[in-house]
Protein backbone atom coordinates (compact mmCIF):
# COMPACT_ATOMS: atom_id res chain seq x y z
CA UNK A 1 0.00 0.00 0.00
CA UNK A 2 2.56 2.24 1.30
CA UNK A 3 4.68 1.44 -2.29
CA UNK A 4 1.30 2.26 -4.64
CA UNK A 5 1.03 5.68 -2.59
CA UNK A 6 4.49 6.69 -3.22
CA UNK A 7 3.99 6.10 -7.04
CA UNK A 8 1.34 7.69 -7.33
CA UNK A 9 2.98 11.03 -5.65
CA UNK A 10 5.69 9.96 -7.74
CA UNK A 11 3.57 10.81 -11.39
CA UNK A 12 2.72 14.45 -9.92
CA UNK A 13 6.25 15.46 -9.71
CA UNK A 14 8.05 13.40 -12.46
CA UNK A 15 7.34 16.56 -14.68
CA UNK A 16 10.52 18.01 -14.02
CA UNK A 17 12.43 14.67 -14.52
CA UNK A 18 13.12 16.13 -17.78
CA UNK A 19 14.20 19.35 -16.66
CA UNK A 20 17.84 19.58 -16.97
CA UNK A 21 18.43 20.58 -13.34
CA UNK A 22 15.79 17.57 -11.90
CA UNK A 23 19.08 15.52 -10.47
CA UNK A 24 20.37 18.96 -8.88
CA UNK A 25 17.30 19.74 -7.63
CA UNK A 26 16.86 16.03 -5.98
CA UNK A 27 20.39 16.53 -4.61
CA UNK A 28 19.17 19.88 -2.57
CA UNK A 29 15.59 18.41 -1.59
CA UNK A 30 17.07 15.51 -0.52
CA UNK A 31 19.86 17.31 2.01
CA UNK A 32 17.41 19.75 2.70
CA UNK A 33 16.73 19.06 6.50
CA UNK A 34 20.58 19.56 7.09
CA UNK A 35 21.08 22.96 5.08
CA UNK A 36 17.94 24.90 5.22
CA UNK A 37 15.94 26.17 8.32
CA UNK A 38 14.67 22.58 8.81
CA UNK A 39 17.89 22.21 10.71
CA UNK A 40 16.11 22.96 13.59
CA UNK A 41 13.32 20.46 13.20
CA UNK A 42 15.99 17.65 12.90
CA UNK A 43 18.24 18.36 16.19
CA UNK A 44 15.24 19.02 18.34
CA UNK A 45 12.90 16.35 17.24
CA UNK A 46 16.17 13.55 17.10
CA UNK A 47 17.19 14.88 20.60
CA UNK A 48 13.63 14.02 21.99
CA UNK A 49 13.83 10.84 20.72
CA UNK A 50 17.07 10.17 21.57
CA UNK A 51 15.68 10.82 25.33
CA UNK A 52 12.55 8.96 25.45
CA UNK A 53 15.06 6.12 24.08
CA UNK A 54 17.41 6.55 26.94
CA UNK A 55 14.37 6.91 29.57
CA UNK A 56 13.54 3.17 28.73
CA UNK A 57 11.10 2.27 31.51
CA UNK A 58 8.80 5.53 31.56
CA UNK A 59 8.27 5.57 27.85
CA UNK A 60 9.31 2.62 26.25
CA UNK A 61 7.59 0.23 28.79
CA UNK A 62 5.32 1.99 31.48
CA UNK A 63 3.71 4.58 28.91
CA UNK A 64 3.22 2.05 26.31
CA UNK A 65 1.79 -0.97 28.46
CA UNK A 66 -0.54 2.02 30.18
CA UNK A 67 -1.80 3.46 26.41
CA UNK A 68 -2.45 0.04 24.74
CA UNK A 69 -4.09 -1.55 27.16
CA UNK A 70 -6.92 1.36 28.19
CA UNK A 71 -7.06 2.24 24.38
CA UNK A 72 -8.30 5.55 24.95
CA UNK A 73 -9.29 6.23 21.53
CA UNK A 74 -11.11 2.94 20.61
CA UNK A 75 -12.50 1.93 17.59
CA UNK A 76 -11.76 5.76 16.52
CA UNK A 77 -8.30 4.59 16.15
CA UNK A 78 -9.17 3.10 12.92
CA UNK A 79 -9.61 6.68 11.59
CA UNK A 80 -5.69 7.11 12.25
CA UNK A 81 -5.27 4.09 10.81
CA UNK A 82 -6.73 5.21 7.43
CA UNK A 83 -5.53 8.88 7.81
CA UNK A 84 -1.70 7.30 8.03
CA UNK A 85 -1.81 5.69 4.46
CA UNK A 86 -0.88 8.65 2.84
CA UNK A 87 -4.77 9.76 1.97
CA UNK A 88 -4.45 13.42 3.10
CA UNK A 89 -1.35 13.94 0.89
CA UNK A 90 -2.59 12.34 -1.66
CA UNK A 91 -5.42 14.01 -1.70
CA UNK A 92 -4.32 17.76 -1.41
CA UNK A 93 -1.70 17.01 -4.19
CA UNK A 94 -4.85 16.04 -6.18
CA UNK A 95 -6.68 18.96 -5.33
CA UNK A 96 -4.06 21.44 -5.91
CA UNK A 97 -3.45 19.72 -9.06
CA UNK A 98 -7.37 19.90 -9.74
CA UNK A 99 -7.06 24.02 -9.15
CA UNK A 100 -3.67 24.22 -11.65
CA UNK A 101 -5.82 22.97 -14.53
CA UNK A 102 -8.60 25.16 -13.79
CA UNK A 103 -6.92 28.27 -12.81
CA UNK A 104 -3.69 27.65 -14.74
CA UNK A 105 -1.62 29.10 -11.57
CA UNK A 106 1.50 27.46 -11.05
CA UNK A 107 1.36 27.79 -7.87
CA UNK A 108 -1.18 25.18 -7.53
CA UNK A 109 0.77 22.90 -9.01
CA UNK A 110 3.64 23.78 -7.32
CA UNK A 111 1.57 22.76 -3.75
CA UNK A 112 1.01 19.85 -5.30
CA UNK A 113 4.37 18.86 -6.13
CA UNK A 114 6.11 19.91 -2.61
CA UNK A 115 3.43 17.69 -1.13
CA UNK A 116 4.22 14.92 -3.49
CA UNK A 117 8.43 15.65 -2.72
CA UNK A 118 7.59 16.03 0.89
CA UNK A 119 5.59 12.26 1.26
CA UNK A 120 8.49 10.58 -0.98
CA UNK A 121 11.57 11.81 0.60
CA UNK A 122 10.23 11.44 4.03
CA UNK A 123 8.81 8.12 3.09
CA UNK A 124 12.12 6.70 1.59
CA UNK A 125 14.43 7.92 4.40
CA UNK A 126 11.44 6.36 6.95
CA UNK A 127 11.61 3.02 5.04
CA UNK A 128 15.56 2.61 4.52
CA UNK A 129 15.39 3.73 8.51
CA UNK A 130 13.12 0.41 9.26
CA UNK A 131 15.43 -1.97 7.71
CA UNK A 132 18.55 -1.20 9.24
CA UNK A 133 17.04 -0.23 12.76
CA UNK A 134 14.72 -3.59 12.45
CA UNK A 135 13.13 -2.83 15.70
CA UNK A 136 10.51 -4.94 16.95
CA UNK A 137 7.40 -3.70 17.21
CA UNK A 138 5.06 -3.66 21.09
CA UNK A 139 2.81 -6.00 19.34
CA UNK A 140 5.73 -8.35 18.38
CA UNK A 141 5.43 -7.43 14.61
CA UNK A 142 8.63 -6.02 12.56
CA UNK A 143 9.97 -2.92 11.40
CA UNK A 144 8.93 -0.40 14.54
CA UNK A 145 11.36 2.58 14.19
CA UNK A 146 10.22 4.80 13.06
CA UNK A 147 6.70 4.67 12.24
CA UNK A 148 5.63 5.17 8.45
CA UNK A 149 1.61 6.43 9.86
CA UNK A 150 3.21 9.26 11.56
CA UNK A 151 6.00 10.25 9.09
CA UNK A 152 3.30 10.92 6.45
CA UNK A 153 1.07 12.50 8.41
CA UNK A 154 3.32 14.88 9.22
CA UNK A 155 4.78 15.36 6.00
CA UNK A 156 1.73 16.66 4.99
CA UNK A 157 1.23 18.67 7.86
CA UNK A 158 4.00 20.27 7.57
CA UNK A 159 3.42 21.50 3.83
CA UNK A 160 -0.07 22.62 4.96
CA UNK A 161 1.57 24.77 7.61
CA UNK A 162 4.27 26.12 5.17
CA UNK A 163 1.94 26.61 2.61
CA UNK A 164 -1.55 27.97 4.26
CA UNK A 165 -2.71 29.94 7.31
CA UNK A 166 -2.15 29.51 10.92
CA UNK A 167 -5.72 27.67 11.19
CA UNK A 168 -4.86 25.08 8.79
CA UNK A 169 -1.67 24.47 10.40
CA UNK A 170 -2.90 23.32 13.48
CA UNK A 171 -5.61 21.55 12.06
CA UNK A 172 -3.31 19.30 9.80
CA UNK A 173 -0.84 19.31 12.67
CA UNK A 174 -3.76 17.90 15.22
CA UNK A 175 -4.59 15.13 13.02
CA UNK A 176 -1.04 14.19 12.30
CA UNK A 177 -0.96 14.05 15.94
CA UNK A 178 -3.77 11.84 15.95
CA UNK A 179 -2.19 9.37 13.87
CA UNK A 180 0.81 9.20 15.76
CA UNK A 181 -1.02 8.32 19.17
CA UNK A 182 -3.03 6.09 17.30
CA UNK A 183 -0.51 3.87 16.48
CA UNK A 184 0.28 3.77 20.17
CA UNK A 185 -3.15 3.50 21.01
CA UNK A 186 -3.25 0.05 18.77
CA UNK A 187 -0.27 -1.09 20.22
CA UNK A 188 1.89 -1.15 17.01
CA UNK A 189 4.63 1.58 17.77
CA UNK A 190 5.89 3.22 20.56
CA UNK A 191 6.34 6.33 22.06
CA UNK A 192 10.14 7.10 20.40
CA UNK A 193 9.02 5.59 16.42
CA UNK A 194 5.93 7.95 16.75
CA UNK A 195 8.67 11.42 17.57
CA UNK A 196 10.85 9.87 15.01
CA UNK A 197 8.16 9.69 12.29
CA UNK A 198 7.29 13.21 12.95
CA UNK A 199 10.70 14.23 12.96
CA UNK A 200 11.63 13.22 9.79
CA UNK A 201 7.82 14.10 8.06
CA UNK A 202 8.49 17.85 9.32
CA UNK A 203 11.72 18.18 8.29
CA UNK A 204 10.98 17.32 4.77
CA UNK A 205 7.71 19.01 4.76
CA UNK A 206 10.03 22.17 5.72
CA UNK A 207 13.02 21.12 4.28
CA UNK A 208 11.98 20.78 0.51
CA UNK A 209 9.70 24.02 1.02
CA UNK A 210 12.87 26.22 1.85
CA UNK A 211 14.62 24.47 -0.73
CA UNK A 212 12.60 25.32 -3.73
CA UNK A 213 12.16 29.03 -1.93
CA UNK A 214 16.09 29.14 -2.16
CA UNK A 215 16.04 28.64 -6.27
CA UNK A 216 13.33 30.97 -6.59
CA UNK A 217 15.85 33.55 -5.11
CA UNK A 218 18.51 32.54 -6.94
CA UNK A 219 16.78 32.57 -10.08
CA UNK A 220 15.24 36.20 -9.00
CA UNK A 221 19.20 37.50 -8.49
CA UNK A 222 19.81 40.76 -9.79
CA UNK A 223 23.36 42.21 -10.06
CA UNK A 224 24.63 46.16 -10.34
CA UNK A 225 28.06 46.50 -11.83
CA UNK A 226 29.63 50.28 -12.50
CA UNK A 227 32.36 49.84 -15.34
CA UNK A 228 35.59 52.05 -16.02
CA UNK A 229 35.63 53.49 -19.33
CA UNK A 230 38.29 55.83 -20.88
CA UNK A 231 36.16 59.01 -20.91
CA UNK A 232 33.57 58.24 -17.69
CA UNK A 233 31.75 55.06 -16.18
CA UNK A 234 29.30 53.02 -18.00
CA UNK A 235 26.10 51.24 -15.30
CA UNK A 236 25.20 47.70 -15.65
CA UNK A 237 21.93 46.15 -14.30
CA UNK A 238 20.99 42.69 -14.36
CA UNK A 239 18.09 40.59 -13.83
CA UNK A 240 17.95 37.14 -13.88
CA UNK A 241 14.58 35.46 -13.84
Amino acid sequence: MRFITLLILFTICIQNAFSSEFFDNVKEDAISPFNTEARGVLIIGSSLTLLTLILKKPFKDDLQNDVSEDRPLKKYSKVGDFLGHCVPNIAYAAAMSGMYLFSKDQGELDKAILMAKATIYSGIMTDVTKRIVRETRPNGGAFSFPSGHTTTAFAFASVVSMEHSMAWGIAANTMAAFVGFSRMNDNAHYLHDVLAGATIGTMYGMGVYYAQKNREEKKSASAFMLLPLKDGLTANYSFLY
